[in-house]
């Protein structure tokens, strides 16, 4: 593409307009091109759709007729007399069907028949059978008894004189149908699917069969067929609109073929078609167009898959269409379209070059007459101004250029003499701003300038005669401002001295209030535990008073419990004296009584002995509890003056205990005091210590508003002003004498001030 826009405009052009017929002439050549495609598609969709319905319609016309045929065949009275005939011909003679079965199947071309009635019912009725097979065209006819035996059959294969309703064959297709025409309705037709059939070697059947009635409504037993599988492969292949490689055929669900194909050797019937969309398809119940598939020839093909209207079996017909062969039509409209471009494309050519002639040619003219204009020749003609095209415009466009490019050298003339005009202002401006900006403020421009700059040279003399006036007034304000910053300095110093002397004595008043506070704080914790301790010991007072009225009342107890312990002892001194009198009468029986009664002396004895012990004991106990009365009333006596000394201690401990509650509340109430003076001293020390910062702070910016101010002289001492303005070294006014650094008493008033 770099390389196309760098070409000459003529090439350019004749590129352009080729490029752009050739894109032209294709895309409408691809457009006629698919629409016929699309046509062609369509007509090709259709067609086989509408081939593949009458191919279905024909299929199930076709077993319609047969099954027709064999309920009019089963139905015909001559055909009841035959299988009447059969049937009794092998019950007359009781002739075995096995021999009947064994006569018939023997290895000869010509079997001799079966002997006696069968055979001669076999051979006046075997001709009439045999034409009927080739008139429909059936492979095979059967007739067969109600109990499924078969009786007579025209090639008389394995199956003949079998039972095929519980024999060998019962589950081959002639089974199946045999099975259910022996339960059907007089009119009925049983039909089997395609499948394999022994006895004819495997190969490929399918079968019909029909109930038989007599002439009394009663079962005489069926009529079956094996149909031709080659007259329906015949005609399911006759289609015209297929081509070479097109083919027609009719699959079960199972997947595999139930007719031939028409093209020979693709598959058999009952082979597995090969692995295909479509057979996945169809297999899944799935019928339609499938366009762009493999077929089953391996080419790129449309297939149109339909359900054929049949109720033995799941059919379904695939019509197959070479993509190749219906779009050749296709292939001399695309050649045309081709040529159609290669000549468009050569007519296309010649154009673009006659066109690219007609614009380059004016274009290098006026490309000269640029060239011209661009070397500085500015009466040079331009030849292409005339046009009334684009190029036209061009020229007159490059005729006022020119025109321009005169009046601009004339001006430019012009601008250096002011140029130069300029340069010198300039010179002379910038030698009076470097005076200016080494200080020198007597610089002036008394030299005229040029009338366009004289405003300039006005407005400089006024602005350094206004810088001069500026300068010297700031002069005078820096040597005062510097005076007052050294009366500030010195001012802030002695104050700072001040402050730290009164900031120390402050911290000295502090720590000893703080001393003093935690003394008192001491004192009146200590008189607080001395008041406890005389609370506590009034409590033991009185408590001690409590058991001493306790004791006595015990000792009251205890001499009242003496005196009826006396009692009691009275009692038993009685007793023993009684027991004694007693012990001497019975001693005295005893005597009486002999050598008899001189055991009963020896208790009389002993008791009258142990009488005498227990009033000696309770004499004595008497005489211990008269003493223990006597001690008892002397402790009660005692008891009662410790109650009364107790007493009077109660009271005297009590007054101490009052009085140590007023010293304590009293160190309490001052040492809150001293801890109120002691708060206040500290805020008043930390006020002082801020006001010492801010002294300090105050200290720090005189000293630099003096640093400033001297900078501010060395800086204004760089101008000259050449007039009558202070010098720096002038002289300043003295600072302010410090004042006492003693403090003023505040007069009638307490009150702290907290800043």
């Amino acid at each position: 593409m770099k390389r196309v826009l760098e070409l000459p405009i003529g090439s350019r052009l004749t590129v352009m307009i080729v490029a752009i017929m050739f894109v032209s002439m294709a895309g409408l050549g691809a457009l006629l091109y698919n629409r016929a495609y699309q046509i062609s598609y369509e007509g090709a969709v259709n067609d086989l759709a509408a081939m593949a319905n009458d191919q279905t319609d024909r299929v199930a016309d076709w077993f319609a007729d047969r099954e027709t045929a064999i309920a009019a065949q089963a139905a015909s009275p001559s055909l009841a007399r035959a299988l009447a005939a059969f049937r009794e011909s092998l019950d007359a003679e009781g002739a075995s069907l096995a021999a009947v079965r064994a006569a018939y199947t023997s290895a000869s071309p010509q079997p001799a028949g079966a002997p006696g009635a069968y055979g001669r019912v076999h051979d006046r009725q075997h001709a009439d059978f045999a034409r009927m097979l080739e008139g429909f065209g059936y492979y095979d006819v059967f007739l067969f008894d109600p109990d499924g035996w078969l009786v007579y059959s025209v090639t008389k294969e394995a199956e003949f004189g079998t039972n095929l309703v519980s024999g060998t064959y019962a589950d081959s297709g002639l089974g199946r149908v045999v099975r259910e025409a022996a339960a059907a309705p007089a009119g009925s037709v049983a039909v089997s699917d395609i499948g394999e059939y022994a006895p004819s070697g495997d190969a490929p059947a399918a079968f019909m069969a029909a109930p038989v009635f007599d002439e009394r409504g009663e079962r005489l037993g069926l009529l079956a067929v094996q149909i031709p599988i080659g007259d329906l492969s015949a005609l399911v292949s006759q289609a015209s609109l297929l081509g070479a490689h097109g083919d027609m055929y009719i699959a079960g669900a199972d997947g595999r073929a139930r007719t031939y194909s028409r093209l020979g050797d693709r598959f058999e019937v009952l082979t597995p078609l090969p692995e295909r969309a479509f057979v996945t398809a169809l297999r899944a119940g799935e019928t339609g167009l499938h366009h762009g598939v493999e077929g089953i020839t391996g080419l790129d093909s449309i297939v149109y898959t339909l359900p054929v209207d049949v109720d033995f079996a799941d059919w379904t017909l695939v019509a197959e269409l070479d993509r190749q062969e219906y779009l050749a039509g296709l292939i001399s409209l695309r050649n045309g379209v081709v040529l159609f471009v290669v000549v468009g494309l050569a007519v296309g050519v010649g154009l673009s070059v006659l066109v690219a002639r007609t614009i380059t040619r004016p274009l290098r003219d006026f490309l000269a007459s640029m060239n011209a204009v661009s070397g500085g020749d500015h009466t040079a003609s331009v030849a292409t101004a005339d046009r009334l095209d684009e190029i036209g415009t061009m020229g007159r466009d490059l005729v006022a250029f020119r025109d321009r490019l005169a009046e601009a050298e004339h001006l430019s003339a012009q601008q250096e003499e002011d140029r130069q005009d300029q340069q010198r202002v300039v010179d002379r401006l910038g030698a009076a701003m470097r005076g200016l900006a080494d200080g020198d403020l007597t610089q002036r421009l008394e030299e005229r300038f040029p009338d366009s700059y004289e405003q300039i040279r006005a407005d400089f003399n006024g602005t350094v005669d206004a810088m001069r006036d500026i300068i010297g007034a700031v002069m005078e304000n820096a040597q005062e401002v510097q005076a007052r910053a050294e009366e500030i300095s010195g001012a802030s110093d002695h104050l700072s001295q001040r402050t730290e002397s009164q900031a120390a004595t402050l911290e000295e008043t502090a720590a000893a209030m703080d001393e003093l506070t935690t003394s008192v704080r001491s004192t009146a914790e200590g008189a607080a535990e001395v008041a406890d301790a005389a609370s506590k010991a009034r409590r033991g007072a009185e408590e001690s008073g409590a058991v001493v009225k306790e004791a006595v009342g015990a000792m009251s107890e205890i001499e009242h419990s003496s005196t009826g312990i006396t009692q009691i002892i009275g009692v038993i001194d009685d007793i023993a004296f009684q027991t004694n009198l007693l012990a001497l009468n019975a001693g005295v029986e005893a005597a009486r009584a002999g050598e008899a009664g001189r055991g009963f002396a020896v208790v009389a004895s002993e008791v009258r002995a142990l009488a005498q012990r227990s009033a000696e004991a309770a004499k004595e106990i008497t005489g211990l509890i008269e003493t223990s009365s006597r001690q008892v009333e002397s402790g009660v006596s005692r008891v009662n003056r410790a109650g009364d000394a107790l007493s009077v201690i109660v009271g005297q401990v009590a007054e101490i205990s009052d009085l140590i509650d007023g010293i304590a509340t009293g160190a309490q109430e001052q040492s809150v005091g001293l801890s109120e003076i002691n708060g206040g001293v500290s805020q008043l020390d930390q006020m002082t210590q801020q006001n010492a910062a801010m002294v300090e702070e105050n200290t720090a910016a005189g000293a630099t508003l003096k640093q400033e101010a001297d900078r501010l002289m060395q800086i204004v001492s760089k101008f000259r002003l050449g007039g009558p303005a202070q010098a720096p070294g002038a002289p300043r006014r003295a600072p302010a004498a410090p004042s006492d650094a003693r403090p003023r008493q505040v007069s009638g008033d307490t009150v702290w001030t907290e800043f």
